[in-house]
């Protein structure tokens, strides 16, 4: 068994996150196993084909582990492929808390484990109802993405640090779709203080 990476190589602490691991000689048995470095159980490896098993990630705390395989759940062959446990991210607030349905909107999600490390991997993304958009790693506690043409309405937002697995906090968007019909005055000085009147239509 010859493991040559992992696809996310960045999981939560929790665990469940559904690692694809790649490599060659690979062969179908009931007794394949994954092994998250040493401070947890191995777990069961599905046979995909002879490049690719997939595996369940264990609880784990915070750090990067080394995997190792086995045929038969007992000899593990050790690999130079690692996995990366990171504190799961939670997102509080959404600014601004409403945006054009027509898209385009930069979004700054207020939350916390926002990885940087995710980011670089090109992992790092956000959900807005059913659209995903890679995300700009701002800190640990905000990250930016543009919102996506959508129908007017509320959208959940979540953030997710291994494109996989998203936050589940219930924050919302507000979606609206608003035309301008009418400008009067439409103009004035230069100096301001024109009290100017639209008329508009549309979702708010």
């Amino acid at each position: 068994l010859v493991a040559s990476g992992a696809a996310p190589s960045i999981g939560p602490e929790r665990g469940g996150t559904r690692v694809s691991v790649l490599g060659v000689g690979f062969r179908d048995a009931y007794t394949l196993r994954c092994a998250f470095g040493s401070a947890s159980a191995p777990v069961l490896a599905r046979y995909v084909d002879e490049s690719q098993l997939e595996c369940s990630s264990p609880v784990h705390a915070s750090g990067s582990v080394r995997m190792q395989l086995s045929m038969n759940g007992q000899q593990y062959a050790q690999s130079g492929v690692s996995y990366t446990y990171q504190a799961a991210a939670v997102v509080s607030y959404v600014s601004p808390s409403a945006a054009l349905a027509e898209g385009g909107t930069p979004l700054t999600v207020h939350g916390g484990g926002f990885s940087s490390a995710s980011e670089s991997l090109g992992l790092l993304t956000c959900r807005i109802g059913g659209a995903v958009r890679r995300a700009v790693w701002a800190s640990s506690s905000a990250v930016v993405c543009n919102a996506t043409r959508a129908a007017a309405g509320e959208a959940l937002v979540a953030v997710s640090n291994n494109a996989r697995e998203y936050t589940s906090s219930g924050v919302r968007l507000r979606l609206v779709s608003v035309r301008v019909r009418d400008v009067q005055p439409w103009s004035g000085p230069v100096g301001g203080s024109t009290v100017v009147s639209v008329r508009a239509a549309g979702a708010w």
